[in-house]
């Protein structure tokens, strides 16, 4: 079957004009049977839905976060086009990803900004902080998906927030997200816990005293001390009473020249 192209009407309007790739020109009557097949063609295209999509349906789907190549494909239209209309919606994205990461989360130490704890935390687990992609999306109640993505070995790992412009508020959205929050408290909890300072209790301290009954309480010292935090108390200790010194029964001198002995009184 030639192919044909078509030209125009006829010069009297009830015909069409086509020519083939030989420059042949070919006439055909329109009649009513081409006008019905016409018509009936028209109705089916008016009918079925139309490719193609507006700027704005690009921006808003792609505030909500659809990614650029699955809206073309479902449009039927050409990536170029999809991404012509993309770029404020990212900046945009990007924008609102910077004030939730600058809102501070009250914690119960005090209030520190999403992104310091999710930093700390990270850090804390050798993970490499260079390698954090913030991002955000638009969610249907006018709040926004924040959301965090690092390297994790040979996958990667990430959290979710829920966060509110008007209230500055931040919210965990998944179970990442609320392991960093309650990681954060606890090794703060940690790091807050009063240390548990044990009694000194006084320990007794023996002290060289004379005999008992030789001595008054109001001869006693006053408490020495064995050093910081060590209080001591005083005890006497007992000493024996000296020993009776015994009598020398031995003759003096006076006694041997003149002849005295001890017997002799």
């Amino acid at each position: 079957m030639k192919d044909l192209i078509f030209v125009g009407r006829s010069d009297d309007n009830t015909a069409l004009v086509f020519m083939d790739d030989d420059g042949q020109e070919f006439r055909v009557e329109v009649d009513d049977h081409i006008v019905r097949n016409v018509s009936a063609q028209k109705q089916a295209s008016d009918n079925s839905p139309a490719l193609g999509i507006s700027p704005r349906d690009i921006q808003t789907r792609i505030r909500r976060g659809e990614q650029p190549e699955d809206i073309a494909a479902e449009a039927g239209v050409t990536l170029d086009r999809i991404e012509r209309y993309a770029g404020p919606v990212y900046a945009e994205r990007q924008y609102m990803s910077a004030k939730a990461r600058e809102t501070f989360v009250r914690r119960p130490h005090g209030e520190i900004r999403l992104e310091d704890i999710v930093v700390s935390q990270l850090i804390a687990r050798n993970v490499d902080i260079l390698s954090l992609e913030w991002d955000s999306y638009r969610r249907d109640d006018n709040r926004w998906t924040i959301t965090v993505i690092w390297a994790s070995g040979s996958g990667t790992g990430g959290a979710s927030w829920i966060y509110d412009p008007l209230g500055h508020s931040i919210v965990a959205l998944d179970d990442e997200a609320r392991w960093l929050f309650d990681e954060s408290v606890a090794a703060v909890k940690e790091a807050v816990k009063p240390t548990v300072q044990v009694e000194q209790k006084p320990r007794l301290v023996g002290l060289p005293t004379v005999a008992q009954d030789s001595i008054s309480n109001e001869e006693l010292d006053s408490p020495a001390w064995a050093g910081p935090g060590h209080p001591t108390i005083p005890v006497p200790m007992p000493v024996a009473n000296p020993a009776p010194v015994a009598q020398d029964d031995s003759p003096s001198w006076d006694d041997i020249l003149f002849g005295n002995r001890p017997t002799d009184q």
